[in-house]
């Protein structure tokens, strides 16, 4: 079964102190053992593209199927719930999923 990875750009944190909320709920998701952080930093140089990212991350799901669903996964949605009704009021960012 194919594993399933989330791809996130960051290009800006306008509430850091919302943002750190949803980051640590988060890790606790990840140290529970619901997905694997395989990398995650700072861009050290975006290559292409007009907009210059604030940090990436790539998470691996078990199947990508999971990597599809957790969007809706009660757990997740209450990480989510610390960015508000808005997001874009907290970060900037996009997210992908793809299939390995």
């Amino acid at each position: 079964m194919a594993k399933g990875y989330w791809i996130n750009h960051v290009e800006k944190i306008l509430d850091p102190e919302r943002f750190s909320r949803y980051v640590k709920k988060w890790e606790a998701l990840v140290e529970s053992g619901e997905a694997k952080t395989i990398v995650l930093g700072k861009v050290a140089r975006t290559q292409i593209g007009a907009t210059k990212m604030h940090s990436a991350v790539v998470v691996e799901f078990e199947t990508f199927e999971k990597a599809i669903s957790f969007k809706n996964d009660p757990k997740y949605l209450d990480a989510l719930a610390e960015l508000g009704d808005d997001e874009t009021e907290v970060v900037i960012r996009t997210s992908c999923v793809v299939s390995e």
